[in-house]
């Protein structure tokens, strides 16, 4: 059972000039000296490959005069109520390139170097949630971290370019790579400015809600059967010839600490944007995505 309650809805918008306004991620940082006031407010705005995060204020705006050069399509939202920019504090935050992803995925293998196909700069999907020095060490199965970090979790996608639309070149090349299907990955940061990104793990899909017979759900699965999940198997996630077990679009808006239960967290995700599905996932296994342990990986001689 998962009771949702609206806390507060902004009804400021944000931006800045020259910045691609989509897929802001907010997230807060208590204050280290004074426990008393309240958390600052931060938008993350680009994830890699350098992490770039503004503070703002939602509570706080100034009036927007409409530009003459809106489309018209724009003014049917843009009503005099919404004309507002909310308020932002000091200069955006820019860190130094993140690290290398904590394991490869098959794109790298099949497509080295600059020829890879999703996306290098990824947006945000959903963030925050603390991890503590315990949480990252696995309960002290590790003794690697000593410094608490946030994570959340990317997204990115291969994007079309405009060689998918010539003519000479071979299809059977363009069905390598199709293009707008996403994936996703965890990034962890430092809880101070500049936010460095201290890990990320390699691209990583949420799968399918699992098939049902007679709309029975199976014993793992809780909640309600959704009639139309079986629509989303129509659009799998592909690459290089290779059918995954995920939609071809999955899109994370949800990322939290589960109540009651500070050593997991719950997914909340949306698969080709017909249906939703929320995920129960162990800190313990993220972190071990994050910071794998090269005992654990197996190696096969082809």
């Amino acid at each position: 059972f998962l009771e949702v309650t609206l806390a507060h809805q902004f009804n400021t918008l944000w931006t800045d000039e020259g910045i691609y306004a989509k897929n802001f991620a907010i997230f807060t940082v208590p204050n280290a000296t004074h426990s008393d006031t309240p958390a600052s407010i931060y938008a993350e705005i680009h994830i890699t490959p350098y992490h770039q995060v503004q503070q703002i204020e939602p509570e706080r705006f100034e009036k927007v005069s409409p530009k003459r050069d809106f489309k018209k399509r724009t003014h049917r939202y843009d009503s005099s109520s919404n004309r507002r920019s909310m308020i932002t504090i000091g200069n955006a935050t820019k860190s130094d390139i993140a690290p290398l992803a904590s394991f490869s995925t098959v794109d790298e293998h099949r497509f080295p170097g600059k020829s890879a196909p999703f996306k290098e700069s990824a947006h945000g999907g959903s963030c925050c949630v603390s991890f503590s020095v315990d949480d990252i060490n696995i309960d002290g199965t590790r003794n690697n971290h000593h410094e608490s970090l946030i994570v959340g979790i990317a997204h990115t996608k291969v994007s079309w370019k405009p060689w998918y639309g010539k003519s000479h070149i071979p299809q059977k090349e363009k069905d390598l790579v199709p293009h707008t299907h996403y994936v996703s990955f965890f990034y962890a940061f430092d809880p101070q400015p500049p936010f460095q990104i201290r890990a990320r793990s390699g691209y990583f899909c949420l799968g399918h809600a699992p098939e049902t017979f007679d709309d029975t759900l199976q014993p793992e699965e809780g909640g309600v059967f959704n009639p139309h999940s079986v629509l989303t198997r129509n659009r799998p996630l592909l690459q290089y010839n290779v059918t995954f077990d995920c939609p071809q679009m999955h899109y994370i808006s949800t990322f939290i600490e589960k109540a009651g239960d500070p050593t997991s967290t719950v997914i909340g995700y949306g698969l080709n944007d017909c249906t939703p599905r929320l995920v129960e996932v162990e800190k313990k296994e993220i972190s071990r995505l994050l910071f794998p342990d090269p005992m654990d990986m197996v190696l096969k001689i082809l």
